[in-house]
C-alpha cells in the first residue's frame, strides 16, 4: 500500500516533493488543507489539473508521515 501511495509523487530533493506529472508541490495542497481548512474537493477545484485521487493521496501521505512532513512544511515556510 505504501508503494502505491509513493507512486503519486516525485521526490526531487528532501525539501522538494512534487505531485507526479505536475509542478505543484505537496506543500501547496497541504497548506490549503491544514491552514485554510479546505476539503479535498475544494482543493481539487482550486487546482483543476490535479485529480481528486492525487489530492487525497497527498493528504494520506501527510497523515502517515506527519512528523517528517511537518518538518518539511516548516523548512518550506522558512
Amino acid at each position: 500500500f505504501d508503494m502505491a501511495l509513493e507512486q503519486y509523487f516525485d521526490f526531487l530533493a528532501p525539501d522538494d516533493i512534487r505531485i507526479k506529472g505536475h509542478r505543484i508541490g505537496i506543500e501547496t495542497v497541504l497548506s490549503e488543507y491544514l491552514h485554510h481548512e479546505h476539503t479535498p474537493e475544494e482543493i481539487q477545484q482550486r487546482y483543476p489539473s490535479l485529480t481528486l485521487a492525487e489530492v487525497y493521496a497527498t493528504i494520506l501521505y501527510y497523515l502517515q508521515n506527519q512528523t517528517s512532513i511537518n518538518q518539511y512544511l516548516q523548512d518550506w515556510l522558512e
